[in-house]
């Protein structure tokens, strides 16, 4: 089957017809059942008492399921329930089946009349919430591309001030502003390779190496870190994730600590029985107000997978990350 056929929305369209089919189905079922019995009781009670009177008054009229034969009657068509006044006292078994076939016909129609009332109802539904749905991402894509533009040209802009500036006068103030530059930059592309992966919320569950991402996302900050300790303590430790999620991850909190970090950043990680725990170290600096967004963002991604952020603040800022394998 077509994968484009099986959409979100049609998934639960389908989910939600067999499920109301199948629950009208058992609640049918009870429903003829408990029908069967009751008109059984209904005849052979009624049969009783036309039998019983009959013994008295042989011009009583019968119902139409109630016969008399002077004769034994065919068993597989009738079914004999006394001998009154020499005649055989029979029920029509055909009477029966006729009455539970229609009962049931009724029940049949109205669940279709049910199922497709209800099914138009969803699909009217699903409709309306798919067009407001694709209002807003095209709202929010149009309002994004405006955001990055201004941002790119503003950072192209910045560049260019930059490299005047460098060009006329090397001082130290210069450099932390290239360097300052070089991080929003950074960020910047990121971000606009993390929005590109929003076109496809699917998830690519792979098999990755975590020491791999987390040196790919260090190599980033290579300015940045020149003038500061970076201590890793990694090794080979595999997961099964989206390489994107874990990216992202790692990029919120390491860059975090680099950011707030005065002289020194500690990355360490090990595995312990079914998880994974990375320990994201670095000494405080005066800008630590400015740290949470990363956190943030990476406990939501986190929550996707079963895993869990912790911070501590003490001598130093400790980010703990805990992740299934």
């Amino acid at each position: 089957m077509n994968k484009k056929l099986l959409t979100f929305e049609n998934k639960v369209f389908i989910i939600f017809t067999l499920i109301l089919a199948v629950g009208l189905s058992a609640i049918n079922l009870v429903s003829v059942l408990f029908f069967r019995y009751n008109i059984e009781n209904q005849i052979y009670k009624e049969a009783n008492l036309y039998k019983e009177v009959y013994k008295y008054n042989p011009s009583v009229h019968f119902p139409v399921y109630l016969k008399k034969f002077d004769k034994l009657p065919p068993v597989k068509k009738y079914e004999i329930i006394g001998i009154v006044n020499g005649q055989y006292i029979a029920i029509d078994r055909e009477y029966k089946t006729h009455k539970i076939k229609e009962f049931a016909l009724t029940l049949l129609l109205w669940d279709a009349v049910l199922i497709l009332s209800a099914m138009l109802f969803l699909y009217f539904t699903i409709i309306k919430y798919l067009k407001k749905e694709e209002y807003l991402k095209k709202y929010l894509e149009i309002l994004i591309l405006t955001i990055t533009h201004k941002l790119g040209n503003f950072l192209s802009v910045q560049r260019i001030n930059i490299d005047l500036i460098k060009s006329k006068c090397k001082i130290k103030a210069v450099n932390r502003l290239e360097s300052a530059y070089s991080l929003i930059e950074k960020d910047f592309k990121f971000t606009i390779k993390t929005l590109k992966t929003l076109e496809n919320p699917e998830k690519n569950i792979t098999t990755v190496n975590l020491k791999d991402l987390i040196e790919d996302v260090v190599y980033h900050f290579t300015d940045t870190l020149k003038e500061k300790k970076l201590t890793l303590r990694l090794k080979d430790i595999y997961i099964k994730a989206d390489p994107n999620d874990i990216e992202n991850i790692l990029f919120a909190v390491i860059e975090n600590a680099v950011k707030f970090s005065q002289e020194k950043v500690f990355i360490k990680m090990c595995k312990k029985d079914d998880a994974v725990y990375l320990f994201i170290k670095n000494d405080v600096g005066e800008a630590v107000k400015g740290a949470g967004v990363g956190l943030e963002i990476a406990q939501f991604l986190l929550s996707q997978y079963g895993g869990e952020v912790k911070t501590h603040i003490g001598r130093d800022f400790l980010t703990v990350i805990k992740l299934p394998t």
